[in-house]
């Protein structure tokens, strides 16, 4: 299932991508759904090419009161692992879920744009739920891919959303002038 959603901020685009980039972690202590994230690795490549490994810990706010005792803290894990690339304004990102395993595919791309003075991010991606890939999963019929799938996009997509607002939040706390 593909999603995508374009995000405006007042800041440069040079700015935002960097504390994109560079400041993640101090950037999602603005989101209710992110308990913390990890630098893992960081590899500076030729060309301006970066690679990063983050380990993300979420949170049941993002997930709908219903679903919460449901979830294990083990599925609020994820892996991102992101390819940025200066020259371009562009990152592209794979999320893995250790606890889910093969079953999930997730990926997309953020594309900074300068939007006069200040930055539209065009956020596109697409998230699969295959769980006959995974033993334990197989008995999961293949009726409810569609709505597995619907449901984790209604979570990724907010996400996003306040992702975009936390790094204009951020920007607006702490580069004033």
């Amino acid at each position: 299932m593909d999603f995508a959603h374009a995000e405006s901020t007042p800041h440069p685009r040079p700015l935002v991508f960097r504390t994109h980039r560079d400041e993640l972690e101090q950037v999602v202590a603005r989101i209710d759904a992110v308990q913390r994230v990890d630098l893992r690795s960081r590899t500076a490549h030729a060309g301006g090419r970066l690679e990063q490994v983050h380990r993300w810990h979420g949170t049941q706010a993002a997930l709908p009161v219903f679903l919460r005792p449901f979830v294990s803290e083990e599925l609020l894990v994820w892996i991102q692992r992101t390819t940025w690339s200066v020259h371009a304004w562009r990152a592209d990102w794979e999320i893995e879920v250790p606890g889910l395993g093969a079953a999930l595919e997730c990926k997309g791309s953020n594309v900074y744009l300068e939007e006069g003075r200040g930055t539209s991010i065009e956020i596109s991606g697409s998230f699969s739920f295959r769980p006959e890939r995974v033993p334990e999963l197989k008995v999961v019929p293949s009726s409810t891919v569609p709505v597995v799938e619907r449901a984790v996009v209604s979570l990724i997509v907010p996400l996003i959303k306040q992702s975009g607002a936390a790094v204009a939040a951020y920007l607006d706390a702490t580069h004033v002038g």
